[in-house]
């Protein structure tokens, strides 16, 4: 017997949906296995795939929390932004149509919200995944992040969030907190989830993190010559993000965390665009891209992609592309909200 939708659940889960058949049904899978039954999924088919349609209207006709929305490709702020105006949970959640949760991320997430009102918003760790073979990698998004354990008591403050790692995106946020401030643009979708933390302190509102890992994330590798600009995007549109965080504040902590953001940035933009350039044979490029760089840090790893850049560039392109059978792997960055558009 399915369930029958209530006016207004707990929790809704937007998931925008896009080359992801193969994915999709296990997304709603975890969902439909939490222990608090109280939540809805809205699902948009965000490209009017028949197979989408398919696999996800099968699950809506036994489960009346599902609800399948279809329209054209507008991009992943589109489908997010559509998902939000069909739901009306009290909770909103952001959930990648490749992604999971955990059976406990509801019931855990909402009692916090629910025990802690001046609370605006409360997020987890999550497991790492190979996309290929689902199996669990050895570290969690906040330690490949190299972020501490989280202290659930600790409130999270504007320059933490500035420079530091990112909260992993899946969590819970209060509804009137989401409609103020979770309108998701093309221009920022790439960080959506930082846009959306970013406003939410710089607003006053108060955000925890958990420790627990109650939820999982598909991380699929990339080539150098795919991943390094993804990256290189991803960089670009976290410093329009903070600078604009930042702009909204006169304390001098906040305006200390985005210089040293900025020099961060700076650094690793130098580093993955000389790789980059390198290995796309503009020379020029990867030499300029790589002193910025030790401009900033000149670290033993930032030194050795100088010396391959500098001294022996031909050997070291050869070199990768020979032991990568011609790819050559970008390093793991956390990108969460932005794979929905994958």
């Amino acid at each position: 017997m399915g369930h029958h939708r209530q006016a207004r659940p707990r929790f809704s889960f937007l998931s925008t949906a896009y080359r992801t058949e193969h994915a999709v049904s296990g997304m709603i899978g975890s969902v439909q296995a939490q222990t608090d039954p109280d939540w809805e999924l809205v699902v948009v088919d965000n490209g009017m795939s028949d197979e989408m349609a398919r696999i996800v209207g099968s699950r809506a006709e036994r489960d009346a929390r599902i609800v399948l929305v279809r329209q054209p490709n507008r991009g992943a702020a589109g489908g997010i932004n559509r998902a939000s105006a069909e739901s009306s949970g009290r909770y909103v959640t952001l959930l990648n149509s490749d992604d999971r949760v955990l059976p406990e991320f509801c019931a855990r997430l909402g009692d916090v919200l629910d025990s802690r009102p001046d609370l605006a918003a409360v997020t987890c760790d999550a497991w790492f995944t190979d996309a290929a073979t689902g199996a669990r990698l050895p570290a969690s998004y906040l330690e490949n992040a190299g972020a501490p354990t989280p202290d659930p008591e600790h409130v999270l403050t504007l320059p933490e969030l500035i420079e530091g790692p990112c909260p992993y995106y899946t969590g819970a946020v209060r509804r009137e907190v989401w409609d103020a401030h979770g309108h998701v643009d093309d221009a920022g979708v790439t960080v959506a989830d930082l846009h959306l933390f970013l406003r939410i302190v710089a607003a006053g509102h108060r955000m925890v993190t958990l420790p627990e890992r109650l939820a999982s994330y598909a991380q699929a590798p990339q080539s150098l010559s795919r991943g390094g600009p993804a990256v290189l995007a991803v960089e670009q549109a976290r410093e329009r993000a903070v600078r604009a965080a930042a702009a909204r504040s006169d304390d001098p902590a906040v305006a200390a965390a985005l210089e040293r953001e900025l020099r961060r940035s700076r650094h690793r933009r130098g580093v993955v665009g000389a790789r980059v350039a390198l290995f796309e044979g503009d020379l020029a490029t990867a030499r300029a891209r790589v002193r910025a760089a030790l401009r900033e840090r000149t670290d033993p790893r930032t030194l050795a992609v100088a010396a391959a850049v500098l001294l022996a560039p031909g050997a070291t392109r050869w070199a990768y592309r020979r032991s990568r059978g011609g790819k050559v792997p970008a390093p793991v960055v956390p990108v969460r909200v932005t794979d929905a558009a994958r």
